[in-house]
């Protein structure tokens, strides 16, 4: 199958660090590995990662009349046999194109774009952007989702559209430990309180960083690492640097996602410090990752996430500093409850991957085919 991956979102860089742009690399990826012929498309190319191997790239215009021209362009040369899109705020050339040449449209919504954008980016207009996502939502011949929560909101927003709930995954096999040597320089008898994704404002970062001052008297081999950047980042490094425990903390920044295996390797403890949020729609690649490196996983009873993690982790309240504290407290001073829940982590997501993803997603692709874009 020839399939033509667009991504029109220019806040999404397809070889950057954020967990969106981890996943346009990794499932495009997996789905030229079982077979497929894949034929990627994005807005804003990035840097910073390893280009997937694929059949073709094609860096988009943001203009949306000169992206419909150069879409044209590039289905055709594609020989698409499907156009697969990430749902974005700027979705519509694809579905234009895709029209244009009787192709079949599979949407894949990430999240509820308006209403975050709403609520975290001053979005004007949302009711006309509310009328743009239904008519996108409408016009799909599918839908795939990630979480429970999306798939609840897509069939609100469009109950005629079949919708299919394929989550995340990771590649395991880049993740199991052991690994030789780490990036992290920490005493060999630190335990390793960890958090790996985007400092964005729902990511509880502070939280984290709250929880651990919180103990970190009580237990002195303690330490923090947290890898990533956004919003939050230069804020937690000024606390870090005003905190009596700075020597214990570490801001890393962003890495290259191919570095973070080094890095997990050493964490004895990976956290998930989501605050609560109004129907949570997140599947985080963060505890996949976390799982497929052996590490138990401290996470917010939210969402889809104590369905994923089962018997890998400890959950807590979400939005409890006091909570979390607890949470991370008790696998500090019990080494032994953290390797149980590492085997558990280990066995779970070997039926996490990618390529179970991708198979899935195949699926559907194919199935769509054979209903056609009237079907």
């Amino acid at each position: 199958m020839r399939i033509a991956y667009v991504c029109s979102d220019p806040g999404i860089p397809f070889l950057g660090f954020k967990g969106a742009s981890v996943h346009v690399r990794e499932i495009t990826s997996a789905l030229q590995g079982r077979g497929h012929s894949v034929h990627a498309a994005s807005v804003n190319v990035g840097q910073g990662n390893v280009a997937p191997s694929l059949t073709a790239f094609q860096k988009l215009p943001r203009d949306p009349f000169e992206q419909r021209a150069v879409l044209d362009r590039f289905l055709v040369e594609a020989g698409a046999d499907v156009v697969l899109e990430r749902y974005s705020l700027e979705s519509g050339p694809a579905r234009d194109a895709s029209r244009k040449l009787g192709l079949v449209l599979v949407l894949e919504v990430n999240a509820p774009i308006v209403l975050e954008a709403a609520r975290f980016r001053k979005l004007a207009d949302v009711d006309g952007a509310l009328q743009r996502e239904a008519t996108a939502f409408e016009q799909a011949q599918a839908i795939v989702v990630v979480s429970r929560g999306l798939e609840d909101y897509v069939r609100r927003r469009s109950p005629r559209t079949p919708v299919f709930l394929v989550r995340n995954g990771v590649a395991v096999e880049r993740f199991r430990p052991p690994f030789h040597g780490s990036a992290l320089d920490v005493p060999a008898e630190a335990v390793v309180i960890g958090f790996v994704g985007s400092m964005k404002p729902w990511h509880g970062v502070h939280e984290l960083f709250d929880a651990f001052v919180g103990i970190a008297d009580v237990f002195p081999t303690a330490r923090l690492v947290m890898v990533g950047t956004g919003p939050e980042e230069e804020s937690l490094r000024r606390r870090a640097e005003d905190s009596r425990h700075r020597e214990r903390i570490h801001i890393l920044g962003a890495i290259p996602h191919e570095g973070v295996p080094g890095i997990l390797t050493r964490f004895d403890i990976a956290v998930a410090p989501y605050r609560p949020i109004e129907s949570f729609y997140f599947c985080p690649l963060k505890v996949l990752e976390y799982m497929a490196a052996g590490l138990p996983t401290v996470f917010p009873a939210v969402g889809d996430i104590p369905e994923i993690v089962g018997d890998a982790g400890v959950d807590y309240e979400a939005g409890s500093i006091g909570g979390l504290s607890d949470a991370i407290s008790g696998l500090v001073e019990d080494a032994e409850r953290r390797r149980s829940l590492g085997r558990s982590a280990l066995a779970r997501s070997a039926a996490l991957t990618w390529d179970r993803a991708a198979e899935r997603i195949g699926s559907l692709l194919e199935d769509a085919i054979r209903r056609g874009p009237e079907g």
